[in-house]
């Protein structure tokens, strides 16, 4: 299949746009690196990417202060849930830990938050990173590397591209 684009000299290309791309690309967007995120999905506020569900993470009180650094946290806070008690315990088994947020001083331990209200409010924030170049829907068909940098093989609409980075992270 032949190549109709020329690689583009970016940092990082990051390969999957879930929670856990969408974050590294937000986390890095402020560095002044050239970052392209290759997603299968559709960009549509995240609601449609398959690992933006009902499913629900805890998010402990550390992601909560990154998430607001990011400035992403106002657009799940809404639908978080405060974990305001953990017991821990091993049934049949002498001993438990329990901790109580109140007794820390603090108003929760972390939160619980739809991966749906993640996944959209990682997406919002990825639409207003400009060093983020969204590539999407886009499937990755191969990769290699050249000289110093890897070049990443990919389809959108049936038509062959490829990117260059000096580094790729597969998200996926």
């Amino acid at each position: 299949m032949p190549v109709t684009a020329t690689p583009a000299p970016y940092d990082l290309a990051i390969v999957g746009g879930g929670l856990v791309g969408a974050s590294l690309a937000l986390s890095l967007a402020p560095l002044g690196l050239r970052i392209a995120l290759v997603e299968a999905v559709p960009p549509v506020q995240g609601e449609q990417h398959p690992s933006f569900d009902e499913r629900t993470t805890a998010l402990a009180n550390g992601t909560v202060r990154a998430f607001k650094t990011l400035g992403v946290w106002t657009g799940m806070e809404r639908e978080a849930a405060p974990i305001r008690r953990i017991h821990v315990s091993d049934q049949g088994r002498f001993g438990s830990a329990r901790i109580d947020a109140a007794e820390q001083g603090l108003e929760a331990l972390g939160y619980v938050v739809p991966n749906r209200a993640i996944g959209a409010a990682l997406w919002q924030g990825l639409s207003r990173a400009p060093a983020v170049e969204v590539i999407a829907p886009a499937r990755v068909t191969g990769s290699e590397l050249a000289g110093a940098s890897r070049v990443v093989h990919y389809e959108v609409a049936g038509e062959a591209r490829s990117l260059g980075a000096r580094l790729v992270v597969a998200a996926d």
